[in-house]
């Protein structure tokens, strides 16, 4: 027992290190000559190994067989149609850290995990959200100034992050003595790099929580908040506020009434995308988008070029084609809506409140930014919620 403990502690602590990086090697992270990402992949690596071969048996359950056949279609659609299509370095890039990142931890936490080791996993996760606000208010003029990150990460994954740990406060049970004063400075840090995406989620995650737990007092924050904005907006402090070049980032399409570059460009995104799935429904491989969308020159004049569609839905659907894309859509709807009912049923079941709520907000973010690698974590919290013990109430 005592040995698994540690066996689990390491392969969280390597795991979490590895989804935060993203990738087997980045050049970011070197210190005094030596790459940090090597070692923490060449360590994580030797333990995912072990764990995989001393797993005795693989328990199978309908959810765990849909996972399982959605990561094998996705790596055989997205390398067989490289054939056809031909293959590019950021595909090739995509793909291994799907393999090498997402798959395998995915896995071994739906196979392995048990109540209190997911615990272990979620602490760590706050650490990181909570280092990396620690850093930000140490960083806080470079935040103002201009879009940045830190500790090599850029600014829309800082912001990701920080809305994890502002979730980790507001529903985490351990934490919420602490609701009141580090909800906020997560919000308004995540504020402060720029990044829409992952604001709007956390925006639409309280919203969703707030209608689906409290109907009376939702209607009454939705006033409320109405009531603020107007007078916001009247007595001019907003013009002040916009002033902060990354906050006003977030709600240029407030000051444009809804009319930007990037609107815009999601638009083309959103165009060139549906498109591409008419003309090859089957796929065009992994990392292929950009090369076969209609609107080509529009994306790569982009600064920087667009290389995906930033929706993880389309993504699938053009690169990986429509069996594929159709089987990730029935996989999200099985855990939104089992998750969705023992929510409901198990109101004291507070962990997997805070997974569902977390979870959510992901799928949000992945909906708005990123690609397939980006989207790590929300397969990792995907995979937490088929734990099929975590149905019981009061277990955190």
């Amino acid at each position: 027992m005592y040995n698994r403990k540690i066996l689990i502690l390491l392969f969280s602590l390597l795991s979490v290190a590895m989804l935060a990086i993203g990738s087997f090697y980045d050049h970011r992270l070197e210190f005094q000559g030596i790459n940090i990402s090597i070692i923490l992949s060449f360590l994580y690596s030797i333990l995912v190994c072990y764990i995989f071969y001393s797993v005795n048996r693989f328990e199978l359950d309908f959810l765990k067989i849909i996972q399982y056949i959605f990561f094998f279609l996705a790596i055989f659609f997205g390398i067989a149609l490289w054939v056809f299509y031909g293959v590019n370095d950021y595909g090739i890039m995509k793909l291994l850290d799907f393999i090498l990142i997402t798959v395998p931890i995915s896995i071994l936490i739906s196979q392995i995990f048990r109540r209190e080791d997911v615990k272990i996993l979620l602490n760590i996760l706050f650490g990181i959200s909570l280092i990396l606000l620690l850093v930000s208010l140490f960083n806080i003029g470079a935040l103002i100034s201009s879009r940045t990150g830190v500790m090599g990460g850029g600014p829309i994954v800082l912001s990701r992050w920080l809305g994890l740990g502002a979730l980790f406060v507001f529903f985490y049970e351990p934490l919420k003595k602490y609701r009141f004063f580090l909800f906020p400075i997560f919000i308004i840090v995540a504020l402060l790099t720029g990044s829409r995406g992952p604001f709007y989620a956390i925006v639409l995650v309280m919203a969703f929580y707030l209608y689906l737990n409290f109907r009376r007092l939702f209607w009454r924050s939705v006033f409320t908040v109405s009531v603020i904005i107007s007078l916001f907006f009247i007595s001019g402090i907003h013009e002040r506020f916009f002033e902060i070049k990354t906050v006003s980032r977030v709600f240029m399409n407030v000051q444009t009434d809804g009319y930007n570059q990037s609107t815009e460009g999601r638009q083309i995104l959103i165009e060139t995308s549906l498109n591409q799935i008419i003309e090859n429904p089957l796929g065009v491989g992994l990392g292929n988008w950009q090369q076969f969308a209609d609107k080509k020159s529009f994306l790569v004049s982009h600064k920087p070029p667009l290389n995906y569609p930033h929706n993880i839905f389309l993504e699938i659907f053009c690169e990986l084609g429509i069996v594929v894309g159709l089987l990730f859509i029935v996989y999200i709807i099985i855990i939104s809506l089992k998750s969705l009912f023992y929510h409901i049923k198990n109101q004291n079941n507070k962990l997997l409140q805070l997974l569902f709520y977390i979870f959510a907000y992901l799928l949000f973010n992945a909906m708005i930014s990123g690609d397939l690698s980006d989207s790590r974590l929300l397969f990792v919290f995907m995979s937490l919620l088929s734990i099929k013990e975590l149905k019981n109430a009061n277990n955190l």
